[in-house]
């Protein structure tokens, strides 16, 4: 438990409370994105069609958030940045749902040209509980980062960062970062960095990257590097996809060192220019990094004795292969 409320701190702004064990059961708060979002830089049109973007609310008993259909007005990135918030900080028309902004007011908000929001609140953000901040934030970023050319969310209070009971700053937030385990029965919340690679620009090499994620620990940290990897990069323009974002994990488990992955034959098709090799080795290397991982065994809808491309067979589990990294 310890070692969960360690996990915990970074997410918990200074001054807010301390974590507690009854707040560990209350992370069900974070939900699935409904594909892989294409981060595409300071453009004015918007991410999603309008028929498919959704606020974010928090529910009546504040232990997730909710997400509802909205038709947006504005076209221009910042015209709707600020319809959002304005939105995000009236009551819905369900009286069982609570605005994520709510006892605080935006002061300010500055989106840069990185495609960061930078949103300054007054100081009644500190009257929310700990549970209800971290809900408010989540409902923020997964409402914003439908928008194209927002690429990530940094809270602030009178001008200063939200800082960690370590006084460190919280960070940029992004609705990429929130991973959810169908069901919603989420007993604890952790957040952790791990190791992916993905492809170059030539789509013949891997580049390792490490992403920072939050995470449901009944999820198999495999499984949760697998589903991260088919997502694809959250940096663009130094990093490739590998995988297809429409490929389906069937199953995975792992014995005596081997991970037996089991795609969707979705995988079959390639993700752009990269080669076989730069493909199979994305998802070998990166699981490779996990302990308990040695070996990979890739099946596809459950069947080993099939090719992959002109050169590669899938009949045998593979081993790590640096030789293909940058």
């Amino acid at each position: 438990m310890d070692q969960i409320n360690n996990s915990l701190r970074r997410l918990v702004p200074w001054g807010i409370g301390r974590v507690d064990h009854r707040m560990l059961r209350v992370f069900c708060l974070f939900i699935a994105l409904t594909g892989a979002l294409t981060l595409s830089g300071c453009s004015t049109a918007v991410r999603k069609a309008d028929s498919d973007f959704s606020v974010f609310y928090i529910n009546k008993e504040e232990t997730t958030v909710v997400e509802v259909p909205y038709d947006p007005v504005s076209v221009k990135v910042e015209d709707r940045i600020g319809e959002c918030l304005k939105v995000l900080s009236s009551q819905p028309g369900d009286i069982e749902l609570k605005p994520p902004i709510q006892d605080t007011k935006v002061k300010d908000f500055m989106y840069s040209d990185e495609g960061i929001i930078n949103i300054d609140f007054d100081s009644g953000y500190y009257q929310a509980d700990t549970i209800k901040e971290i809900l408010r934030r989540a409902a923020v970023a997964k409402t914003l980062c439908q928008i194209d050319g927002v690429e990530g969310i940094r809270f602030s209070v009178e001008g200063s960062e939200i800082m960690d009971e370590r006084l460190e700053p919280v960070g940029i937030m992004t609705a990429d970062m929130f991973i959810y385990n169908e069901g919603n029965q989420i007993n604890s919340y952790e957040k952790t960095t791990i190791t992916l690679y993905f492809a170059d620009e030539s789509g013949t090499k891997l580049k390792k990257a490490a992403e920072n994620v939050a995470y449901n620990s009944n999820i198999a940290m495999e499984r949760i590097v697998l589903e991260q990897l088919i997502k694809g990069p959250l940096s663009t323009g130094r990093y490739y996809p590998t995988i297809p974002s429409n490929v389906s994990i069937l199953s995975m488990t792992t014995k005596d060192y081997t991970c037996y992955v089991n795609l969707s034959n979705a995988f079959l098709t390639k993700a752009g220019n990269v080669t076989d090799e730069t493909v199979l080795y994305s998802i070998v290397n990166s699981l490779t990094e996990l302990a308990n991982i040695n070996k990979v065994q890739i099946m596809i809808d459950g069947e080993t004795e099939i090719s992959f491309g002109e050169h590669s067979y899938l009949n045998t589990p593979l081993e790590r292969n640096l030789d293909i990294v940058l």
